[in-house]
């Protein structure tokens, strides 16, 4: 084999390993020059937790409110719980340091507003935790004032693929949406970065949370920047692959 050939194996085994490797950075190069307001989507372990606070400010979790027990489970269903109580997480995370948490309520309704509101103020307060870092995302914006008033950053977690619906449907699904800022002037609106679009043509001046959980190889330089740059996001969401616990 020339020299030349085992240069070309060696470049190409190399490119195939940084690409790999490439998975696990946080820092993706679409998101360049704004990683301040970019957060790792989907922490839902005290392992991935410790490896995402490393690198990012800000974090998201998901929470399943089990009435039962009085518990706030860490879990995204349909996965199995692993019986990790939002206490048990919020214990981990260093007192000195209060990183943005992200928390998307799962079951939060105006069944369960109050046994939520008095569970989390009680978790939050006992760690002096600052309200005004932490986001309550619902997609029952009815369940949303009293969190409102309690301080936190609110958001209603509005209907996926609203860039696919047209005509009559869209107008309803927008004056909805509308009507729910109408009474509720103080919360934001969260959804997925293909329909920020429609975000921005309806909302402009709403203050927006968004994520982007594409493929890392799936380059929207354009399109991702032009979201950064927007003053009304908030927080843009990342996938953020954990060399352990992740799920």
């Amino acid at each position: 084999m020339t020299k030349g050939r085992k240069k070309i194996i060696f470049a190409v085994i190399c490119v195939f390993v940084l690409g790999y490797l490439y998975r696990f950075s946080p820092k993706r190069i679409e998101f360049l020059g704004h990683y301040d307001k970019v957060f790792a989507h989907r922490v839902n372990s005290l392992e991935k937790q410790e490896q995402a606070l490393r690198y990012f400010e800000g974090i998201e979790l998901d929470l399943d409110y089990l009435k039962d027990k009085d518990v706030l489970d860490v879990n995204h269903s349909p996965a199995q719980s692993i019986g990790l109580t939002f206490e048990s997480y919020l214990s981990k995370i260093d007192i000195n340091h209060f990183p943005f948490l992200w928390l998307d309520i799962k079951r939060l309704d105006t069944t369960n507003e109050v046994e939520i509101l008095l569970k989390l103020n009680k978790l939050f307060e006992s760690r002096n935790y600052p309200k005004n870092k932490i986001l309550i995302e619902t997609r029952h914006p009815e369940a949303l004032p009293k969190f409102t008033a309690a301080g936190y950053k609110t958001s209603y977690y509005l209907k996926p693929k609203l860039h696919q619906k047209k005509g009559k449907e869209l107008e309803d699904e927008i004056n909805f949406i509308k009507s729910v800022l109408l009474l509720q002037p103080n919360i934001g609106i969260s959804s997925s970065y293909e329909d920020y679009s429609l975000m921005k043509d309806y909302f402009p001046n709403k203050e927006k949370y968004i994520w982007i959980i594409t493929s890392p190889y799936r380059f929207k330089y354009s399109e991702v920047q032009s979201i950064l740059e927007d003053e009304k996001v908030g927080i843009v969401l990342s996938k953020f692959r954990a060399l352990s616990g992740e799920r």
